[in-house]
């Protein structure tokens, strides 16, 4: 024993009979005055009392508990308390010590020296029950773990085995959460009390998981991987597009380059952007995943470059939004829109070493938005009209250059009406309008009209070009009506 903190001597039963128990274990269960058992549950407990194995059972935790956490942090205590007590403390676990077994986790946090001996795993008797390999690629998770996170955890490319499936209500929310990477028809295998007599293994079709009672403590699922041919997520978007710019892959493909791409993004963008206009949900989903592709192809034609990867384009963002959001990830507490908007400017130039306000901004954004935003930009350090209507009379006073430049030839046309454009920008937001997006609505309603327009002459047969304005003025008049 240690002549300094207390030891903790951590043994495991196994997964089933005394037969699965190591011999050190054994010694060790018969010589020690008491060892502190974590459930009685287990199948070798009544050949360890015939033994005359000394035991204390931790049982009556799991009822006082507010939750597992609870009673695992209880019985994690009632151990340690007992080690230093007597110097050391003898606890032992079903299965072995350093799977799935919180309680020696949290043993590992307290000031005691844990000494944990080996022992055959419930792992180890499901690989034998399935005939399965390990090192062929596996997922092991408790399944209450699945479901305190979520089904981004889960790996469809390898097989999955979820342990403490413990009853038909778990089972349920359990396939509820496969189901968001599975289809239903996808079979898996149900296996109970592995390691023991009574062991056995079902194929079932996941949608049909929860329909029968043949959960307890000592079943497991197992999902089988999914064809590659048939998952449909982020990984498989990147296998695709580095084989289209591979050797064997397309040739358009491998013909792009960051510039030849450039104006596919910008389409890609207007056209999710449109399908929001439109409240087109089913559109904006394709939509949304043209755009993907696009910021896909980037990052492999930058590995290809060897410049980044999707990777860092990944980190960047995370780390982004991670640090100009102290609010929600860190110890600031920022209560209005108002104030993150603030601090979410300061943050930015403070990681840029920006000396002016409007620094960062992008010329390639389209004109309407590029103005809006330099606007934004000088009325969040205070350079702005105090009200809405303030704004009016400086239009009229644009409107009248723009007349005088027109009327009487002073002036440069297109800077007077850049400037009444500027100013209708500042119009917009004020009144809080988009510009883009009142633009947009007002050019869809004039090729709304148009083409009611056109639909009218070519049901009367007649050609447009050969009417006159007032004729086509009528027209116009009947299509706004209708």
């Amino acid at each position: 024993m240690s002549a300094g903190r207390p030891v903790v001597h951590v043994l495991g039963l196994g997964p089933g009979p005394l037969d699965l128990i190591t011999l050190e274990t054994l010694r060790l269960l018969e010589e020690a005055d008491e060892v502190l058992v974590r459930t009685s549950r287990h199948p070798c407990v009544e050949e360890l009392r015939e033994r005359g194995v000394r035991m204390r059972f931790m049982d009556r935790h799991y009822e006082e508990g507010a939750d597992m956490e609870d009673v695992y942090s209880t019985i994690a205590w009632e151990v340690t308390a007992a080690a230093r007590v007597r110097g050391e403390a003898y606890y032992a676990v079903p299965g072995f010590a350093m799977l799935a077994e919180r309680t020696v986790q949290l043993l590992l946090e307290e000031d005691v020296e844990v000494r944990v001996y080996g022992a055959v795993s419930y792992f180890d008797a499901v690989l034998a029950t399935l005939g399965l390999d390990a090192v062929e690629g596996m997922l092991l998770l408790d399944a209450d773990r699945l479901l305190a996170g979520s089904y981004g955890m889960l790996d469809p490319r390898v097989a999955t085995l979820l342990a403490q499936v413990d009853s038909r209500l778990k089972a349920s929310e359990v396939k509820l959460a496969l189901l968001e990477v599975y289809p239903p028809h996808h079979a898996v295998n149900v296996v109970r009390a592995a390691g023991t007599a009574g062991a056995g293994m079902e194929e079932v079709a996941l949608e049909e998981l929860d329909r029968e009672e043949r959960f307890d403590h000592l079943t497991t699922i197992h999902i089988p991987a999914r064809e590659e041919t048939d998952i449909y997520d982020f990984q498989r978007l990147l296998d695709i597009i580095a084989r289209l710019r591979g050797p064997d892959g397309c040739p358009w493909d491998r013909k792009q380059t960051h510039a030849s791409l450039a104006r596919h993004m910008v389409e890609e963008a207007y056209e999710a952007v449109d399908a929001i206009q439109h409240q087109d949900w089913d559109h904006l989903s394709e939509e949304l995943g043209d755009l993907m592709l696009q910021v896909v192809l980037h990052a492999q034609l930058a590995s290809e470059e060897e410049t980044f990867d999707v990777r860092d384009s990944l980190h960047s963002i995370i780390a982004k939004l991670l640090r100009r959001h102290p609010h929600v990830f860190g110890e600031v507490k920022l209560d209005t829109p108002e104030e993150v908007i603030s601090r979410w400017e300061r943050i930015k130039a403070e990681e840029r070493g920006e000396p002016s306000v409007l620094d960062g901004l992008s010329e390639g954004l389209p004109a309407l938005l590029y103005a809006f935003k330099l606007q934004t930009r000088a009325a969040r350090v205070g350079f702005d009209w105090d009200e809405a209507e303030d704004v009016l009379p400086k239009l009229e006073e644009e409107l009248r250059e723009v007349e005088c430049a027109l009327r009487g030839g002073e002036g440069d046309l297109e800077v007077e009406l850049g400037d009444m454009l500027f100013t209708l920008v500042n119009v917009c937001r004020h009144y809080r309008v988009d510009p883009e997006i009142a633009l947009r609505r007002s050019s869809r309603k004039f090729e709304l009209r148009f083409r009611a327009m056109e639909e009218r002459c070519a049901g009367e047969e007649r050609n447009m070009q050969d009417m006159t304005l007032e004729e086509l003025d009528c027209l116009w008049e009947e299509s706004k009506e209708k």
